[in-house]
């Protein structure tokens, strides 16, 4: 071959794994402001009325399985409900004693051996999927911060320290099921002094798992061998948190940061909930063109910021779908699904307003469904489970 078209491919070959080692870049700053609603990215909802057997207030997390659905729920503890809202069984007892649990907001369930796992102060209790306890692990050699979130990952246990105090010694740790430490990725940030506390997330998303903090740039990528590399980069600037000793005296230095809520991936969408600035917003980014969309209403509240994040639900025009109190990605027989959680209360102040009256959805049909649906729960009855199914 003639040498310098040798040379030619080489260069086109190097230049095409440059492009492919190009990290797209999320940053609220040139995010467009497109309107989507929910028949946008979904075609159908499920709703799954939890029975009264316990009686359910303040909620923290919620998993589905394929059998199953966990709830953490204040003061009570982790419940086990069937996949039609039938309670199966409690996950332990809250409380102080042996064995039992104080703090619970973060959980995680081993669908291959139905295992519960709960984040204790300073330890992890393993639970059967009967919810008798079965051991304990201390962990707290590794965390700056104590019982930030839990993840399994092939068959480990993945525990994230955030660096929510700006002290951390790793960014993550797994550890197998029985304590033994298994791998660790070490904090690179140099400590500092902060009096807020910082964010992070991780989230699954097809056989890898993801990870950032509110000081790296970076938003890690986990394999299942526990290598990891950049999949996604938050852009600098001055809307970020700084790597640096810092007094937060104002509301305002909040008002000019950046502060991503939560973070999934569909097989379309990355889904960014975060505020900046006066909004708050879930954004969804279209991961073949980059093309970015906004959801939000814009709410008569006091304040600095002027909306609530919310995608509008133009399917059978009930509640929209927020990021509070829950929200989840869950994934089965191939199908997508965004869950949350919504009050019989809520949902019944909202059937009674002029705009669920007057709205006209997609599918008319399901807007008589969930008139039948409202009109059978009563006010005091414990949450519904919505599921949206997101489009193939």
């Amino acid at each position: 071959m003639n040498l310098k078209y040798l040379f030619l491919l080489v260069l086109i070959t190097i230049s095409c794994r440059s492009q492919d080692n190009i990290l797209f870049e999320i940053s609220p700053c040139i995010f467009t402001d497109n309107k989507i609603t929910l028949a946008d990215i979904a075609d159908d909802i499920l709703y799954i009325p939890l029975d009264n057997s316990i009686p359910i207030g303040l909620t923290y997390k919620l998993i589905i399985t394929n059998n199953n659905i966990y709830l953490s729920i204040k003061d009570v503890g982790i419940q086990k409900f069937d996949r039609y809202g039938k309670l199966v069984c409690k996950i332990g007892k809250c409380g102080r004693g042996p064995n039992e649990y104080y703090y619970f907001m973060n959980y995680i369930v081993d669908e291959t051996t139905g295992n519960v796992f709960v984040m204790d102060r300073s330890v992890i209790k393993t639970y059967s999927h009967t919810g008798l306890f079965i051991r304990e692990i201390n962990y707290s050699a590794y965390l700056s911060y104590l019982g930030s979130d839990i993840e399994i990952f092939n068959s480990l246990l993945f525990i994230p320290d955030y660096n929510q105090y700006g002290n951390s010694k790793f960014n993550w740790v797994f550890l197998d099921t029985l304590g033994n430490l298994i791998s660790k990725k070490e904090n690179s940030v140099p400590p500092f002094t902060i009096n807020m506390v910082l964010p992070g997330r991780n989230y699954k998303f097809k056989n890898k798992l993801f990870y950032f903090n509110s000081l790296n740039d970076t938003i890690f990528s986990i394999s299942p061998d526990l290598k990891y590399k950049g999949a996604y980069l938050f852009s600098q600037g001055d809307f970020r948190v700084p790597r640096e000793n810092f007094v937060f005296s104002s509301v305002s230095q909040l008002y000019n940061l950046f502060k991503p809520v939560k973070m999934f991936e569909t097989k379309q969408f990355i889904f960014l909930a975060y505020s900046y600035l006066d909004k708050s917003v879930i954004s969804l980014i279209d991961k073949k063109t980059k093309k970015t969309f906004l959801a939000y209403k814009h709410d008569e509240i006091s304040g600095m910021v002027k909306t609530r994040a919310l995608i509008i639900n133009d399917i059978d025009g009930g509640m929209p779908l927020s990021t509070r109190p829950i929200i989840n990605y869950y994934e089965e027989n191939d199908s997508e699904y965004i869950i949350t959680l919504i009050s019989p209360f809520d949902l019944k102040v909202y059937f009674s307003t002029d705009e669920f009256k007057n709205t006209v959805p997609k599918y008319p049909e399901k807007k008589k469904e969930l008139e039948k649906l409202t009109a059978s729960l009563k006010e005091v009855d414990n949450p519904v489970l919505m599921m949206v199914r997101l489009k193939k």
